[in-house]
């Protein structure tokens, strides 16, 4: 182990996945203590090895999916959850984005489903890296499953996921087929294939349906959502991210300010200048406003950004129908009764 610990970017890649094996071997023998072992195969994710860093990930997700099968192993999860703080902090970007994957991997199997857990995931978003960071952001979207498959991406070897299988609704054409023409025989045949299509469909819309909600049960086990909320949307104010970037840190501090109810008032003037017709995936930005909209928040704070989404998507007839709907939509999410009310108004002048 210290010698793995020391030299490993020195020994050759075949002798370093054999001696990992052996201490896989031992592990599973109970010869060795997991508090030991894992937080070496955490460092060891910084060796630019794609097949070592396979056989570490399925390791790690099988062997403290084993320590907490039977009960919690409260001892071990602490010490390694505690060693992550400083891996996630790791400039070394593969081994930060590796232990993100795994971390996303065990809230994923409902293995680590506690406040340390999303907290250790939490400090990653202010990662250097904008890629560590951008995962993380994913994470709380509920699109970490997406961002686990892109995990190596930056290199050479990537380390992605076997590609996912698109599977597409039947036309009514193949319906038709199905139904009408050929014998009994090839219509039973077709039909069954059609069933095993649609059970397909509806289970990946219930899977979306659920990674969806997973972001929003992560986001209220953070420990201080105010001080996160600030945080990361100071680093949006002076942020040089790509676009996507940007959009999806928006739409977590939305999410965090909807979710526990903040006031950060500084928000919504920065949303404003996003909300235009041709700004680009302007309805994200609207989403995103919705979101952060919330009871407490006083009137007076959003009733320019109110002003500015009339002026932008409410119009005379002539205007263009896609600008219309999104006007009315946004002002209803805002604010239910004045959006539609003013829009209606002003549409019969």
């Amino acid at each position: 182990m210290q010698l793995l610990e020391e030299q490993q970017a020195r020994l050759d890649a075949a002798l370093r996945r054999s001696m990992v094996q052996a201490l896989i071997l031992l592990r599973n023998r109970n010869q060795l203590d997991p508090a030991l072992l894992l937080p070496l195969l955490f460092k060891l994710f910084r060796v630019n090895d794609k097949q070592l860093r396979e056989l570490l990930f399925r390791h790690i997700i099988a062997d403290l999916k084993a320590s907490n099968q039977r009960g919690r192993n409260e001892r071990l999860n602490k010490t390694v959850q505690s060693f992550l703080y400083g891996v996630l902090a790791d400039d070394n970007e593969l081994a930060a984005k590796k232990s993100l994957a795994v971390l996303s991997e065990l809230w994923r199997r409902h293995i680590w489903r506690d406040g340390r857990t999303v907290n250790c995931i939490a400090s990653a978003v202010f990662h250097k890296s904008p890629a560590v960071m951008a995962a993380a952001l994913k994470f709380f979207l509920g699109q970490d499953a997406a961002a686990a498959d892109g995990d190596d991406s930056d290199d050479e070897d990537g380390d992605g996921e076997q590609g996912k299988t698109v599977v597409v609704a039947p036309t009514k054409e193949e319906v038709y087929k199905a139904t009408q023409k050929g014998t009994k025989s090839s219509k039973r045949k077709k039909q069954a294939k059609l069933k095993r299509v649609m059970a397909t469909l509806k289970k990946h819309a219930r899977k979306e349906a659920a990674l969806g909600s997973e972001g929003f049960a992560a986001l209220h086990l953070l420990h201080d959502p105010q001080g996160f909320a600030e945080q990361l949307f100071g680093r949006l104010q002076g942020s040089r991210e790509r676009w996507e970037t940007r959009l999806d840190m928006m739409a977590v501090t939305s999410r965090v300010l909807g979710v526990h109810k903040l006031l950060l008032l500084n928000f919504y003037p920065f949303l404003q200048k996003y909300i235009a017709p041709h700004q680009r995936d302007v309805t994200a930005v609207l989403a995103a406003l919705a979101q952060a909209v919330h009871e407490l928040v006083p009137p007076e704070a959003l009733a320019p950004v109110l002003r500015q989404l009339v002026d932008q998507f409410v119009h005379d007839s002539q205007c263009s129908v896609p600008q219309e709907p999104c006007g009315d939509g946004g002002g209803a999410q805002v604010f239910p009764g004045p959006g539609r009310g003013s829009g209606r108004r002003r549409r019969q002048r």
